[in-house]
């Protein structure tokens, strides 16, 4: 998919393209060509991030580019388009504004093209980004501003917020891919759609999630996993449909207005407390389904169900106010601890045509504790997954899918511990990752004695597809990007006997090291990474006349 903004009226511009890896503001970076007049205010050197007249400027980049220094008011004035190549990485080491007027500039990613901010980056126009196949967008905080912006993630792409990610009125996220993020917040509006008709998409909060206001709109098998508390209110929603699940570690809150609502097949799972308060609405509707482990506490709101919906408390029900749990079309309410719970005969219960209401309870088979997956030195990956209790589980099957989540495959099957209280630990290595390129996802199948099966989290990682023969003598460094503390070199292919010379390249200085590898080597390193100035360096590596370059980011 192509990002289509802004397109000038005259065929004049003038295009710069990166001739080589380098900084932003060094001439040396580019090259340019014009179709504008002298008499047009032509750019020299180096693109300028923002003009306010003249002829109209465009950016290719096909290199390893990194911005330092804050920027704002990106793609105003006659600024049209931003387009990142194949091979192209764009960092930019601050904050970065969109804003301003003039035209409004395209960002266009191409497949496997990369864009980093290392600072905030707040968009305030009505710009397009597209993240595609095998791309990748990783940003410190994120704005999404409230003038229309548009960000979508395409299947087999990344979008990866280490901090916030804030949501505002009138903007809008697609994310048919991959979104992770550390909290999210819906500060005064804004839509998140996770999936579509065809595709599936994945959602991670490793923090909190807050929806004051707008909408998160789930289609098509999409999963959403928030691991700190989750709150909605004002007019927030959650909407889940066609086989979409959520999966809430921490505490829920649902007041103020907010709302959720759930058909065709689609589930929710709250694994702590669930407390509704000010008129708070959850909706469900055909075959969805509920599982709060712990208490429900409903001072105020509605939960209705409806043809075959059905909701499992895991403790008890306690309804107050101006609460109500309506059933009906032989939906149920089961409730483990329903001795101390709000009893059917209250004002606060309706269930009808042939629903039920009243004791039941639920016995997960897993109790998942964790699942991540690490590129190891020898580049295979390594899943590492833990639950902290087993009820009946028969074993586990690692499944893979590349370029997208939409086609999982088994690649490996390994025994689970039955029954048990305590936690317990798997592990897999895929060692075909070398022969793999663009994104590629893994999710674990729970699957129990009985035959009943569960369906972990989806986790990912980006391979390289670099298949080395035995001979090929290749280098890898890590960890890449690194915080100064450390930088250790090995040999991931072929062998080398005697000295090496060694050099850590950054714009302005050199410093270099001549010995065998070693300890002598890793204390060279250690030092000189520590003392690298933050940003893109070239690890130079020469043994016998062979050169080998490896770039470096200190972050």
């Amino acid at each position: 998919m192509t990002a289509f903004g802004f397109v000038s009226e005259t065929a004049f511009s003038q295009d710069f393209t990166s001739k080589e890896d380098g900084e932003w503001k060094k001439d040396n970076t580019w090259e340019s060509t014009t179709s504008c007049s002298q008499w047009s205010n032509t750019s020299d050197g180096q693109p300028p991030v923002s003009k306010s007249w003249g002829c109209p400027v465009t950016v290719t980049i096909n290199h390893e580019v990194t911005y330092k220094g804050d920027i704002n008011g990106f793609g105003s004035g006659v600024f049209t388009s931003l387009v990142i190549g194949p091979n192209g990485k764009l960092i930019f080491e601050d904050d970065i504004t969109i804003n301003g007027g003039g035209s409004v500039p395209t960002i266009t990613l191409a497949e496997g093209a990369e864009i980093v901010v290392n600072g905030k980056f707040d968009i305030d126009r009505k710009v397009t980004i597209v993240i595609p196949n095998n791309a990748k967008m990783t940003i410190q905080n994120f704005e999404i501003g409230d003038n229309s912006p548009l960000i979508t993630v395409e299947e087999g792409g990344m979008l990866v917020v280490n901090e916030e990610t804030n949501m505002a009125s009138r903007s809008t996220l697609n994310v048919y891919g991959d979104f992770q993020t550390a909290e999210l917040n819906y500060s005064s509006g804004g839509i998140i759609n996770v999936g579509s008709a065809t595709e599936a998409g994945s959602v991670s909060v490793s923090g909190d999630m807050v929806i004051g206001n707008g909408s998160l709109n789930m289609f098509n098998s999409s999963t959403i996993l928030v691991e700190g508390t989750s709150s909605t209110g004002n007019s927030g929603s959650i909407n889940l449909n066609d086989q979409a699940s959520a999966r809430f570690i921490g505490d829920v809150d649902m007041g103020r207005g907010g709302s959720m609502t759930l058909n065709d097949n689609t589930e929710f799972s709250f694994e702590s407390n669930f407390t509704t308060s000010g008129g708070a609405n959850i909706k469900m509707n055909d075959n969805a389904n509920g599982f709060i482990h712990n208490d429900l506490i409903m001072t105020n709101g509605t939960i209705t169900l409806k043809n075959d919906s059905e909701v499992t408390v895991g403790e008890k029900l306690t309804a107050s106010g101006g609460a109500k749990i309506n059933g009906s079309n032989n939906s149920a309410m089961y409730i483990s601890d329903y001795a101390n719970s709000t009893k059917e005969n209250t004002y606060h219960i309706n269930f009808s045509g042939g629903a039920f209401y009243g004791y039941g309870f639920f016995s997960l088979p897993v109790v998942w504790k964790s699942f991540d997956v690490n590129v190891t030195n020898n580049s295979v990956s390594q899943l590492v997954w833990e639950t902290a209790s087993e009820d009946g589980n028969s074993h586990f099957e690692v499944e893979r899918s590349i370029g997208g989540i939409a086609n999982f495959e088994k690649i490996a099957e390994i025994n689970a511990s039955g029954w048990t209280n305590t936690v317990s630990k798997y592990s897999f290595e895929d060692e075909q990752l070398e022969e793999l390129t663009g994104m590629i996802y893994y999710r674990i199948r729970q699957v129990d004695f009985d035959g009943n099966q569960m369906v972990s989290d989806v986790v990912s990682i980006k391979a390289a597809g670099s298949v080395p023969t035995p001979d090929t003598v290749q280098w890898t460094a890590y960890p890449n990007p690194t915080d100064g503390s450390s930088l250790n070199i090995k040999l991931s292919s072929g062998n080398i006997t005697g000295a090496v010379y060694v050099r850590l390249l950054q714009a302005s200085s050199a410093v270099n090291f001549e010995g065998e590898v070693g300890i002598a080597l890793d204390q060279w390193l250690q030092s000189a990474v520590k003392n690298a100035t933050r940003g893109v360096a070239v690890l130079e590596i020469i043994h016998e006349g062979e050169a080998h370059r490896i770039k470096i980011m200190k972050i």
